[in-house]
């Protein structure tokens, strides 16, 4: 059975991303440096958390917004299978065409484009949800030691997310019905304006 990318080591990873295979590409690359983010800022509160009893008013704060963090992380590893599951689906519909020499649905190539637009996006919606999480909920729990790993994580979350946006494009552009296309653009755009305001 094929490793998820979760599962494999990183060397595992990187040599995968440096072939000359399709998938993974930048979409899931992405994703994985969403999730070292997140374990930039799952640190950052262990490292707080120990330093609270049970009977400390932040103690059960602290402890929700890391499960917040850790299934974001989950998120980004399942995100990261998806972008280069739907890429691979893409090309091997191309790809067995014309093989066999029969044209491809174009109905369902559509909807396959649409498909894959879709997961920046939720990439996108993330990053601007944990970016919120660290301005407002998590620096003013932090000491002036780790508070930079936080601002970190946060900078690199945003890269993610502005560059997501780049992936939204890329699919939108093979998308025929150009309302739809522009819709999508246009989510990811507000969802990074809105992020660049935190």
């Amino acid at each position: 059975m094929k490793k998820s990318f979760e599962e494999m080591t990183l060397k595992e990873y990187y040599d995968l991303l440096g072939s000359k295979a399709p998938s993974p590409g930048g979409g899931s690359a992405l994703c994985q440096v969403g999730a070292i983010a997140c374990s930039l800022l799952e640190m950052t509160l262990n490292i707080t958390a120990a330093k609270l009893t049970a009977e400390d008013v932040n103690f059960t704060y602290v402890s929700n917004i890391r499960d917040t963090v850790l299934k974001a992380k989950s998120t980004f590893h399942r995100l990261s299978n998806d972008d280069a599951a739907a890429f691979q689906h893409i090309a091997d519909k191309l790809k067995n065409s014309r093989a066999d020499n029969e044209k491809v649905s174009d109905d369902e190539l559509q909807q396959s484009y649409h498909e894959a637009a879709q997961i920046p996006l939720n990439v996108i919606a993330l990053c601007c949800e944990l970016v919120r999480l660290c301005k407002t909920n998590l620096m003013p729990l932090l000491s002036k030691y780790i508070s930079c790993d936080c601002t970190i994580a946060a900078n690199l979350l945003k890269s993610v997310a502005k560059s997501s946006l780049l992936n939204v494009y890329a699919n939108t552009a093979l998308i025929k019905d150009t309302e739809q296309a522009a819709q999508l653009n246009r989510r990811g755009e507000l969802l990074v304006a809105e992020m660049e305001k935190l």
